[in-house]
């Protein structure tokens, strides 16, 4: 199969032919830097005000809360909810900023003033993101299809590769809750014993969350570019990364060095200045590049696997005839 040098250079030779993949990430940019703020601070700041007299020895930690909780109230922008997570949302910049700085001055609040309505933005907006993927993959799907001439179907209908995505993240959601309910009280439970031994288990923990949630991303491109059903694509994601973990681990790596290393690049903009058009429409062409080299990256594998499937196959039937 192609390496990841080669998946990547397709992915960006794929946006230069098609450059119109990138108009919605731009877009949800530009209404996550010039739009209106869905604000948390109607429900962060009682919160700041109600805390007891901090105990000395927890001093340093009291305050590090008090100050991810003021930016919170003050910067934060509950839109960023649009992209729920890595091949899952579509690539937005600004949310990462968490600045409220625009070139038309203060930008107009949306306050949210209960849990309740917390928690219906939280669930309206996951979905509409969602759903602004699911657009967002289906052309870059079919065009990679063209670019590098596979035989696979191919993305289906956007409403369906929508349910697909709200399928898969609700089975994220449960999984994660029912897992971390007893790892908490577990680790609660040593660190209360042992700080060293509970940071060490901490860690460990985070690894193996990791280490799990590399098994499933080519859950998303075998939804899309085979039209399998969630627990197809579940399986054949953890063989393809099996087959080729190095491969895997590889271009998760290239992917975070071009990504990360570009976004200090598409940030040094002042959000005040119109100049940040630039960053943000950088942003969106090599993200959708990176998205396009996955897809390639999947689809190489992909290959590689049922020849090696076939292969096996080949090679036990011989043996059994002759056990016969």
């Amino acid at each position: 199969p192609l390496g990841v040098l080669a998946c990547l250079s397709l992915g960006f030779e794929t946006i230069a032919h098609f450059p119109q993949l990138a108009l919605l990430p731009g877009l949800l940019d530009l209404f996550l830097w010039l739009g209106p703020r869905l604000s948390l601070a109607p429900l962060v700041r009682p919160l700041m005000s109600g805390w007891p007299a901090p105990d000395p020895s927890l001093a340093p930690v009291y305050q590090t809360l008090r100050v991810l909780l003021e930016e919170l109230a003050t910067d934060f922008n509950g839109f960023v909810l649009l992209n729920p997570g890595p091949l899952l949302g579509v690539p937005e910049l600004m949310g990462q900023r968490m600045t409220l700085a625009r070139p038309m001055g203060p930008r107009p609040d949306l306050p949210i003033n209960s849990w309740a309505m917390l928690l219906g933005w939280t669930v309206f907006l996951i979905i509409c993101g969602l759903g602004l993927n699911a657009l967002y993959l289906q052309p870059i799907g079919r065009r990679v299809i063209e670019m590098t001439e596979s035989p696979l179907p191919g993305p289906t209908t956007w409403p369906r590769i929508w349910g697909q995505l709200v399928q898969f993240m609700a089975g994220l959601m449960i999984a994660l809750a029912i897992m971390s309910i007893p790892a908490l009280l577990i680790l609660g439970l040593i660190s209360t014993l042992n700080m060293v031994l509970g940071s060490f288990f901490t860690m460990l923990a985070l690894a193996l969350v990791m280490y799990t949630a590399v098994q499933f991303i080519f859950t998303v491109p075998g939804m899309l570019q085979l039209r399998q059903p969630l627990h197809k694509a579940l399986q054949d994601s953890i063989l393809l990364v099996r087959v080729d973990f190095a491969g895997t681990m590889g271009l998760l790596l290239a992917v975070l060095v071009i990504s990360q290393g570009l976004n200090f690049v598409w940030a040094l903009p002042e959000p005040d200045s119109w100049t940040m058009l630039v960053g943000i429409g950088g942003h969106a062409l090599v993200s959708t590049a990176l998205t396009a080299a996955l897809l390639v990256f999947y689809q190489e594998r992909l290959a590689y696997l049922r020849l090696i499937q076939e292969a096996y196959a080949t090679q036990r039937a011989p043996s059994q005839v002759t056990d016969i």
